[in-house]
């Protein structure tokens, strides 16, 4: 399976329950800015639009003066099905704005399970109400598709498996809808998601598509096929023809150029006059350079540029597929515009880093890179500087997992945002420092209803979906602390001793791990606290 459905299928679990609330983000002393109820503190999706930024996959919004606003619990998010969708991509322009939903089937009986299509939101006033759209996927008829002169044979996509929305882009009207797909392939809509229809890109064996030439070649981006006798457990049969109608990304660049990245290649749409269907340029890491660092295209940005063409900027992963280069590596590359012949010239500026996304501001740009942090550079990748330690104002480090990634960035009128799998980050001053919002429960009151001033979450806690729990508490004075954990017999399971912590709201974080070493077993545990002087107490129940 391509790598991008197992990252999408990892990264998009372990999720707090839904609620709604409204609140204004606003700094403070404290270390952590709590989110609305219903968020969730794996922020995967960034996109800033008419000075808002949108943020999934629980989605929220933040509106240009601070107010922040849970919109997932709108019923076109969570309708009532078994389902519990989550939002992989985000489009918008003005106040329309298109969520491409998804969830990862466990059913599949996969170790890392396939993004599985569940349809889109829709809103067309800013988000402040939303409509239910199907997923994009055929019918059992679907077994032809046109392409300019030729009528080739297809197979449908039927099954929503590994066909969720990996990316949106809208056209300069914002009536044009163009998805990637996976293993549903490229589509777009042009009716506000009543009808799709399937985009041909060059199959494997071609570089140049005319629509004016005819064509051969079948148009399978794939589908899942039932396991057969024989293959390992947890595995996962995928039948498709070309590996580049498999798509991962798109854009819509100022010149109404369409960029789509697939597992096999960057693809680039020509528009040829008289004709309907887009030709397309397909460009393969060679040992002749010019072209991507690798040809599994996991995201697009477009750089604004008042003085030419706006730069593409291209994250490009090792596809590992057979036969493909061994010159193939990760790395972030830039389409710089095209010389005097008509050829397109691509700089690599970032060689061995996987990246998720980009975001720019004049003269900058800053570049999403996982567990290797955020990377920024004022020069257009001649050099670079990470960010893989985030301190508030005071030179404190953010309370973050020590394994946390940076998968998103956005810049919006209320700060450079970085969505990391433990939470959302804000700088105000381009990165210099940051504030850190985080979902968390309140403390209320226990189940004996008496007032409590120590909770751990996520609780019930998953250790192989949450990595971490936290415990929070408060210190009237800085000092030290000591979490002890015990099963329901009272007998120890884990110490962990922490010190100088400051006054005010702290956290302890444990791994599940018995002192051992062991991941301990499902059931429920105690937790003892000690610090100031006191000794507080709560119960955590633990769930795979």
């Amino acid at each position: 399976m391509p790598r991008r459905f197992v990252q999408v299928a990892a990264l998009g679990v372990g999720l707090l329950a839904s609620g709604a609330a409204a609140q204004t983000v606003a700094s403070g002393p404290a270390l952590t800015t709590r989110l609305p109820d219903g968020t969730g503190n794996s922020v995967l999706v960034l996109e800033a639009e008419a000075g808002r930024l949108l943020a999934g996959p629980r989605l929220i919004i933040v509106a240009p003066d601070g107010t922040v606003r849970f919109a997932g619990a709108d019923d076109a998010f969570d309708p009532p099905t078994a389902i519990d969708p989550r939002v992989f991509a985000l489009a918008a322009q003005g106040d329309r704005i298109w969520a491409g939903l998804g969830f990862s089937d466990f059913a599949a009986d996969a170790d890392e399970p396939p993004p599985t299509a569940a349809g889109f939101a829709l809103s067309t006033d800013g988000g402040q109400t939303w409509r239910r759209r199907f997923a994009a996927l055929d019918q059992t008829s679907d077994t032809l598709v046109t392409y300019g002169v030729s009528t080739l044979r297809a197979v449908p996509t039927l099954a929503p498996q590994g066909a969720a929305p990996l990316d949106l882009a809208l056209d300069a009207s914002g009536d044009t809808l163009y998805a990637a797909l996976g293993l549903a392939g490229l589509r777009r809509t042009t009716d506000g998601g009543a009808t799709w229809r399937r985009i041909v890109l060059p199959p494997d064996s071609l570089t140049v598509l005319d629509p004016r030439d005819a064509q051969t070649f079948a148009y399978s981006p794939g589908q899942i096929e039932p396991s057969e006798p024989g293959d390992p457990a947890g595995s996962i049969r995928i039948a498709f023809a070309s590996s580049n109608f498999i798509a991962y990304s798109v854009l819509v660049d100022e010149a109404g150029t369409v960029w789509a990245g697939t597992a096999n290649g960057l693809n680039r749409s020509v528009r040829l006059p008289g004709v309907t269907d887009l030709a397309w340029l397909r460009y393969l890491d060679s040992p002749l350079g010019n072209a991507p660092s690798g040809n599994l295209i996991y995201a697009l940005a477009a750089q604004p540029d008042t003085t030419g063409p706006d730069p593409v900027w291209i994250a490009s992963w090792n596809s590992g597929l057979p036969g493909s280069s061994a010159d193939e590596e990760d790395g972030v590359t830039v389409w710089r515009g095209d010389d005097a012949d008509g050829f397109a010239v691509f700089e690599t500026v970032l060689l061995g880093v996987r990246a998720y996304g980009f975001a720019f501001e004049p003269g900058r740009a800053y570049v999403a890179t996982g567990r290797d942090g955020l990377q920024i550079t004022d020069d257009g990748g001649t050099s670079w500087r990470a960010v893989r330690t985030f301190r508030d104002a005071e030179g404190r480090a953010l309370p973050l997992r020590t394994d946390v990634g940076v998968f998103a960035v956005a810049v919006a009128p209320t700060g450079l945002w970085a969505g990391t799998s433990d939470g959302l980050l804000r700088s105000c001053d381009r990165g210099a420092t940051w504030e850190l919002f985080r979902a968390s429960p309140s403390p209320g009151v226990d189940a004996d209803s008496a007032a409590v001033d120590v909770y751990a979450y996520p609780n019930p806690f998953r250790p192989g979906t949450d990595r971490q729990v936290r415990v929070r508490f408060d210190l009237g004075a800085p000092g030290a602390a000591t979490l002890r954990v015990f099963d329901v017999s009272m007998r120890p399971v884990r110490t962990i001793d922490v010190s100088g912590r400051p006054a005010g709201a702290n956290e302890v974080l444990w791994d599940g791990l018995s002192d051992g070493g062991l991941r301990v077993a499902n059931g429920a545990y105690i937790y003892v606290l000690d610090a100031d002087g006191r000794q507080r107490s709560g119960r955590l129940l633990v769930f795979e």
